[in-house]
């Protein structure tokens, strides 16, 4: 072999090696991009799950504090004890006629705060008032009880001149007389019903059948004029239907 192909050869197996060292040295500069790369993403990766982890942590302690600050009040262990008042629910009643007049006396909460006797055949209730409510049992089988209560006002009235009884819609009387009859009983324009409105023997008194409108409360109503101040209850009959009484 010549000295110019060993030269050559010489030069061909240098070539190669410095060949193989940049490839080294280009693959080892990859790698460690790579690494590097990998690194930064894992302490991102890192930082993200403590930080969650701590957000985490610090909404439960706000939960707890606010958990701790206001507790649900204790139930208490005691029955609820409803008097005669609460156990009566009123219906939703609508603006009252400017016609109506306060009657002095609640007549439901007389009838709540009554004592049953069954072995006598009245019983008398003594109010805030001088005087006293009556409540009487009755032969009629369609009456509960009859109510007398001497505390029943006069509705005042507006006519004039003579007195004229009257059963139209829309004249004085007749409203007065409407007026004075669910005042009887604490009923509300918007929550009866007239089942009946008529003549009781004279000019001077009339008799009603009314109702609620849901016909819980159910009651028959005397009224009684009186001259030149107006019509005034004087009994009321608690009744056990409608069918009949009038």
């Amino acid at each position: 072999m010549s000295n110019q192909d060993r030269n050559y050869l010489t030069r061909s197996e240098s070539k190669r090696r410095e060949n193989r060292s940049v490839k080294r040295k280009k693959l080892d500069r990859l790698l460690n991009v790579l690494i590097a790369v990998v690194a930064v993403l894992i302490v991102i990766n890192l930082y993200f799950i403590f930080s969650n982890k701590e957000d985490v942590a610090q909404n439960q302690a706000e939960t707890t504090s606010e958990s701790n600050q206001s507790p649900n009040p204790p139930q208490s262990s005691q029955p609820a004890v409803s008097t005669g008042e609460d156990e009566q629910k009123e219906p939703q009643q609508e603006e009252p006629n400017t016609n109506d007049i306060e009657q002095s006396g609640d007549f439901n909460g007389e009838q709540n705060g009554q004592s049953q006797s069954t072995n006598e055949e009245s019983n008398v209730i003594t109010g805030n008032n001088s005087s006293t409510t009556t409540v009487n049992s009755s032969s009629d089988p369609l009456v509960l009880e009859e109510i007398i209560d001497p505390n029943w006002q006069v509705t005042p009235t507006s006519q004039t001149g003579e007195h004229v009884s009257a059963y139209e819609t829309g004249h004085i009387d007749y409203e007065e007389k409407l007026v004075t009859i669910r005042n009887a009983v604490n009923l509300t324009e918007g929550n009866v019903i007239y089942w009946s409105v008529k003549n009781n023997g004279s000019s001077d008194s009339a008799i009603s059948v009314i109702s609620s409108k849901d016909q819980a409360e159910k009651y028959r109503v005397t009224i009684q004029w009186i001259a030149n101040q107006g019509w005034k209850p004087v009994k009321v009959e608690k009744l056990k239907q409608i069918d009949g009484t009038y």
